[in-house]
């Protein structure tokens, strides 16, 4: 019965958390401009060294992007065709400078 009960309690506060919850831009990454590059524009660069490119954008940032801005992201992987061709295509869910 405890168990019954644990688990109808964990089903019922997981289905209660706010959805911005997933929104937490909680992956440190640093903006490079690759601008110079052929068909690129600004990637993410992430701690551990891996690049992003910047397909979509959710929303429109309040600020400018900047090469070497430090700056939180959440963001989706999406199949994409790409001229640029330096890492995964992502849509950036959230970003917000650190």
């Amino acid at each position: 019965m405890k168990i019954v009960l644990l688990v109808v309690s964990l089903s019922l506060f997981l289905s209660c958390r706010n959805e911005d919850d997933a929104l937490l831009c909680d992956e440190k990454a640093t903006l490079r401009d690759f601008t110079g590059f052929d068909g690129c524009a600004y990637v993410l660069v992430l701690d551990n060294e891996e690049i992003l490119e910047i397909g979509e954008l959710e929303f429109e940032p309040d600020f400018e992007f900047s090469d070497g801005l430090r700056v939180s992201v959440t963001y989706e992987e999406f199949s994409s065709a790409s001229i640029c061709m330096i890492g995964p295509m992502v849509r950036l869910l959230c970003i917000e400078l650190i």
